[in-house]
């Protein structure tokens, strides 16, 4: 069986392939960032110590005055 020659268009087309495939790569390999096999930043130390949930105030409040009333008028009543 004779060798089948390639023809022009399959012939193009595998080099266009190969530059583009060619072009990621390098453009992979220059790359600044990493995207596998990252290590990530230390958590940042903690500041202060955890004391729970919020307490009420040391000092109680104390109000002083009358104790506010509410008015409402309702119109059609006496």
């Amino acid at each position: 069986m004779p060798p089948r020659r390639v023809s022009r268009e399959n012939l193009l087309r595998g080099v266009a392939v190969a530059v583009i495939t060619a072009a990621i790569t390098l453009a992979a390999a220059c790359s600044d960032e990493d995207t596998v096999d990252t290590v990530p930043p230390p958590w940042p130390t903690r500041t202060t110590t955890p004391d729970g949930p919020p307490k009420p105030p040391a000092v109680p409040t104390t109000t002083t005055g009358s104790r506010a009333t509410s008015t409402a008028t309702v119109t059609g009543t006496t």
